[in-house]
């Protein structure tokens, strides 16, 4: 080894320090040989004594000169990803031990989040996996600065990149997954949404168990990562109540702990902080309990002892638990290799203009939003008209009369007339503000229900920027009331966040439609694992969706990832019931040619192409208000184009006959 030469895995810091040293040197004299490889070196060094006790300071100072050599590099592929590591490392360790600079490792992780959409963007091989790691440390810091929102969208973003990433042969990116869901439930735990959070967090914990299983054994960080989700599902449900059920999970988390002393002493600090930060410790005995049953009770049991105290806030934070870039066992390197080239795009007008709501499968019409009878978990509600619950101080006679709004204006929609429906649903606007007034849950849903309802008539009726602020609104309170009624309100809350990412995509806000977007597919992907007959139609409409704002968004491999998965899902529904899923299986084959196309794979487009237009041959059922037939035309119509450019004439002839006669179905401009 030269003294250029950076030291492979196992090299102590101060053997990378020694030929950093060197490489400074020679880069002032050669910087274009000598450059890169110092970039490399920085990297290398900034990630490895950052795991070492009081230098995190310098693993920031040296985290912060890579990231400036590579801003100073040609935008190439390895130089961007190596920004974008760089800037990645440095807000994780900006994060863990600088309170005072939590707002510069938001803004780092946030340029790192940038970096590598640039790389996903060309086509980069790895990059998405990056990206996905580089989302969920921006979530951690977002919260870190109060920015919970924001965080539990950018982590959701990242399970669903990780979930879109798991190969369905061999399993390979399950940990990954259940890595991205331990934040997702740890950070809907600390907003409150402690049912949901549950539900992630057994997920991830199951993903963890069966990773122990397999060949080959686990390290250090894959064993903490393991016990701090044993610890955040018992946490979790002690916050529910349920503290006999949390004792297992102490009990496997102490475990694991015991096993990582065992095999690493010196990582064990690590971990007791984590359960410490919650108020909970490792007794002498192995077992986790709170300090306040410490501090009370002398240590009598045989067995491991659980929390059964009062102690029920906070859960424990993923993102300062066991880090790729800071566990004992990390590697410090770039993960860049095999770089693909950019492919050209197809016209961006393409298919957006079918993202709206339409038939059992991809609603065109506004659904009429009625709160079930139980509509609180635990237990039904008290009986009111209609099955709804009973109304608070609004009277039920108002409440009557806001559905007999809402009803009317949802007729008129259907009916092709969008624009006379927005009267009858704004007067049921006013009503059901004030009726929600006092009203509790009932009339926080009333107005919900109204807000998105007028949302999607003022968008219908081409008044965007009203609907867009009706729908927003409807989601922010779906999302308060959330916790109250998960399993009334998740089901809303998912459609409002679907209609709120077309709504901001109709103003041309594409980048600021992914979060929505992901949020409808990861609230219907729970709702059809529960039920899947009831849902599955319903998760295979917003995955249509969400491909769409990731494509307007030119994120196209993930376009294509989600586009893959809703036409699964159409092909399964269509068997079942073809009449009724026709128009939902048509447009995702056209969306999977468009996909193609847009990713430069010309002899992969005729037979989704030809596939949807044979489907479209059968006899049309009356058309629905919205674009869906208008936005399929224009997708046939293009892709006539497209076949006929790449030398497929006959499929191009069908694509533009079909979309000539949908022309003709299509209902007029503005309804």
């Amino acid at each position: 080894m030269t003294e250029y030469e950076v030291p492979g895995p196992g090299a102590s810091p101060d053997e990378i320090e020694r030929v950093v040293v060197s490489l400074r040197r020679a880069a002032g004299t050669d910087p274009d040989r000598y450059l890169p490889e110092l970039g490399h070196g920085l990297l290398r060094l900034g990630s490895l004594i950052a795991t070492e006790p009081g230098r995190l300071d310098e693993a920031v100072d040296v985290l912060e000169e890579a990231a400036a050599l590579y801003r100073r590099l040609p935008e190439e592929p390895p130089h961007l990803a190596g920004l974008g590591i760089a800037l990645q490392r440095k807000a994780l360790a900006l994060g863990f031990g600088f309170g005072e600079r939590y707002e510069e490792a938001r803004e780092t992780a946030r340029e790192a989040v940038e970096v590598w959409r640039r790389l996903v963007a060309r086509g980069v091989e790895g990059s998405r996996a990056e990206l996905a790691g580089a989302l969920l440390v921006l979530g951690g810091r977002l919260a870190d600065t109060g920015h919970h929102h924001e965080a539990l969208d950018r982590i959701t973003e990242a399970v669903e990149i990780r979930r879109l990433l798991v190969d369905r042969t061999d399993g390979t990116g399950r940990t990954e997954l259940a890595s991205a869901l331990q934040e997702l439930g740890v950070k809907l735990g600390e907003m409150g949404r402690q049912g949901e959070a549950l539900v992630h967090l057994r997920v991830a914990l199951a993903a963890y168990r069966e990773a122990a299983g397999a060949a080959g054994g686990r390290t250090v960080g894959d064993l903490g990562e393991h016990a701090v989700a044993a610890f955040a599902v018992g946490r979790t449900l002690i916050g529910l109540g349920r503290t006999d059920e949390a004792r297992p999970y102490f009990a496997e988390a102490a475990a694991l702990h015991a096993e990582i002393g065992a095999r690493e002493p010196a990582a064990i600090a690590f971990f007791d902080d984590i359960f410490a930060r919650h108020g909970y410790r490792v007794t002498y005995k192995g077992g986790i309990l709170a300090w306040e049953k410490i501090r009370g009770t002398p240590e009598t049991t045989t067995g491991p002892e659980t929390a059964t105290g009062p102690d029920t806030t906070g859960h424990p934070d993923a993102s300062a638990g066991p880090d790729p870039a800071a566990r004992p066992d990390a590697p410090g390197r770039p993960g860049t290799a095999g770089w693909a080239s950019e492919r050209p795009g197809t016209p961006d007008h393409a298919d957006t203009a079918f993202a709206a709501q339409a038939g059992p499968t991809a609603r065109t019409g506004p659904t009429p939003r009625t709160a079930p009878a139980a509509s609180v978990e635990g237990g039904p509600a008290p009986a009111g008209p209609a099955g709804r619950a009973a109304p608070g101080p609004a009277g039920p006679a108002a409440f009557e009369r806001i559905d007999h709004l809402n009803a009317h204006g949802l007729a008129l929609a259907h009916s092709g007339r969008p624009e006379l429906a927005v009267e009858p649903l704004t007067e049921a606007l006013a009503l059901a503000r004030a009726a929600a007034v006092g009203s509790g849950l009932a009339g926080s849903l009333s107005l919900a229900r109204t807000l998105h309802n007028l949302g999607l008539a003022q968008a219908w009726s081409g008044r965007r920027a009203e609907a867009l602020e009706a729908v927003d609104e409807a989601v922010h309170l779906y999302r308060r009331r959330l916790g109250a009624a998960p399993g009334t309100v998740r089901p809303l809350l998912a459609d409002s966040a679907d209609s709120l990412g077309s709504r901001l995509a109709g103003l041309g806000r594409h980048r600021d439609a992914l979060a929505p977007a992901t949020e409808a597919v990861a609230l219907f992907r729970q709702l059809a694992h529960a039920d899947p007959d009831a849902y599955r139609g319903e998760l295979a409409r917003v995955l249509n969706n969400l491909s769409i704002r990731l494509c307007d968004a030119d994120r196209h491999i993930e376009a294509l990832a989600a586009t893959e998965e809703s036409l699964e899902l159409h092909r399964d529904l269509h068997r079942d019931d073809p009449e009724a899923y026709l128009p939902g299986l048509a447009h995702a084959l056209t969306n999977l040619a468009l996909r193609r196309a847009r990713l430069g794979r010309h002899e992969a487009v005729a037979a989704p192409t030809a596939e949807a237009v044979h489907l479209l041959r059968q006899p049309p059922a009356r058309p629905r208000p919205g674009n869906d037939v208008t936005g399929l035309a224009e997708s046939l119509a293009w892709l006539g184009w497209y076949l006929r450019r790449n030398g497929h004439p006959d499929a191009a002839r069908d694509a533009e006959r079909t979309a000539r006669r949908l022309r003709r179905r299509a209902p007029k401009p503005g309804r």
